[in-house]
């Protein structure tokens, strides 16, 4: 298993490099330059201006050794500047990470510790009233767009009832800042953001445990006298997790795809909301930085299920 991890981490360092490469291609591919839209059209001489803005970036170089510095001072932890706010771009990424890390964790384990549960008892008693009721209530979640989700739940527990802030990660106050404080604001985009993922948790567990209480060890584990609840933890659950656990890793993808619409609905200070004003401004620094985060993300959370997926699968050997 060791070997195996270790093996997995080295192999994402091409798939990493190969996104550099794609992303910075892409980001220099695309009509436009921050310059253009960040200086006043009616200065004098502002085609001379802008040329003198892109030498000093460094923009009139071969795109070879553009790529080649960037990479360089990336991974040297100089990420360069933004061109329209003027500050370090790892000191704008740094707080919004956090912010998205809270989102997302909070995502997760809200999904995690309602789909599971839900899931099981639909199991438990399958094709009852309570199978229908909770397979209706969620295909209808399940239809229901995220940011449309989003702003029903701004409306009824933001604007109406006043539970909870309509926008932002953090408030106002001596608790500005504090851990309760950002678990308070993220709360009504973590509900947004799991919408779809919560349903998919709560269907695969039914189905999966479902087709392994059918199966023909689990008949035999009740046949040799096995306790209902013995059987349940060692055979039952622990083997319709397995397909749940892919779905983890892919949930990370679908998180950080679904936080940047959110985030930008609910003006939650995170890398969604960062990655959105930095393409609306062609800030390219910031845009190469996020997207490299981001793919960073979904990589890790593929490797963390293909190991959880070998930890709770004994079937599996890797060599």
């Amino acid at each position: 298993m060791g070997v195996y991890v270790i093996r997995r981490v080295f192999g994402l360092i091409p798939m990493i490099f190969i996104i550099t490469v794609i992303a910075f291609l892409m980001m220099h591919a695309a009509p436009g330059d921050a310059f253009s839209s960040i200086l006043n059209p009616k200065i004098k001489n502002i085609n001379e201006l802008q040329e003198a803005l892109r030498h000093a970036a460094g923009y009139d170089q071969p795109l070879i050794m553009q790529y080649v510095t960037w990479i360089k001072n990336f991974f040297t932890g100089d990420w360069g500047y933004s061109y329209v706010k003027h500050e370090p771009v790892l000191s704008m990424i740094t707080p919004a990470l956090v912010n998205t890390v809270i989102l997302s964790l909070m995502a997760q384990i809200i999904s995690i510790g309602l789909g599971i549960p839900i899931g099981i008892l639909q199991s438990r008693f399958p094709y009852s009233k309570f199978d229908y009721t909770t397979s209706t209530i969620l295909f209808i979640f399940f239809s229901i767009p995220s940011f449309i989700f989003g702003i029903i739940l701004i409306y009824v527990f933001a604007i109406n009832l006043g539970f909870f802030p309509a926008q932002g990660a953090v408030g106002f106050g001596p608790s500005a800042g504090s851990l309760g404080d950002h678990l308070y604001h993220a709360f009504l985009p973590a509900i947004a953001l799991i919408l779809l993922s919560f349903v998919a948790h709560t269907r695969y567990i039914r189905g999966a445990m479902l087709d392994v209480k059918s199966s023909d060890y689990t008949r035999t584990a009740y046949a040799k006298g096995l306790k209902e609840s013995k059987v349940f933890t060692k055979h039952v659950f622990r083997n319709a997790m397995i397909p749940s656990i892919t779905q983890w890793g892919y949930d990370i993808a679908a998180i950080v795809g679904g936080s940047i619409i959110l985030e930008g609905l609910f003006q939650y200070q995170g890398m969604g909301l960062l990655t959105i004003d930095a393409v609306n401004n062609r800030d390219y620094p910031v845009i190469m930085a996020t997207t490299i985060i981001y793919a960073v993300a979904i990589l890790i959370g593929n490797l963390i299920a293909d190991i959880l997926y070998a930890v709770v699968d004994p079937r599996i050997r890797y060599k």
